[in-house]
């Protein structure tokens, strides 16, 4: 059986607000099924959604500011407390990446119940360089393992 991601989890995953994805949802960028009442997405769901024009413009605009913003000291993570930005290009089959991101995203699931916790990551292929950058926002604490999911 497929794995099925959340509102959340989406959220989480392309730094976009549970709510723009709900906006993709009603504009039909974004495809899934209500189970119990809330919505659940497969891996082919959210592929499509991010080969969609209208995704990938928004994506890329607000993580370039979300960068920004780290390096200006103005972004809103962590709430006053040390913040961690790491940028990490890899090499490798993106089937193979694939597998590493799963491993990342249920590291940050693990700990998204934790208090004072808050952790972020997105990733885009980039075709003509055959690699995948990774860039995650977390506690210092946290981006060590983090890390560790993506050897």
């Amino acid at each position: 059986m497929d794995k099925l991601y959340t509102v959340e989890d989406i959220a989480t995953m392309t730094m976009l607000t549970s709510r723009t994805i709900r906006t993709y949802i009603k504009e039909g960028i974004l495809k899934g099924r209500k189970i119990g009442g809330q919505w659940r997405f497969t891996e082919e769901d959210v592929k499509t959604m991010m080969e969609n024009g209208t995704y990938q413009k928004e994506y890329f605009s607000n993580l370039r500011q979300d960068i920004n913003d780290f390096l200006d000291g103005v972004n809103d993570f962590g709430k006053g407390e040390m913040q961690g930005l790491t940028i990490v290009d890899l090499y490798q089959p993106k089937e193979f990446v694939a597998a590493k991101l799963e491993k990342l995203m249920e590291f940050i699931n693990a700990y998204e119940d934790t208090p004072n916790n808050w952790m972020s990551f997105s990733s885009e292929y980039i075709e003509s360089e055959e690699k995948t950058r990774v860039v995650i926002f977390a506690q210092p604490k946290y981006l060590s393992e983090a890390l560790k999911t993506l050897e």
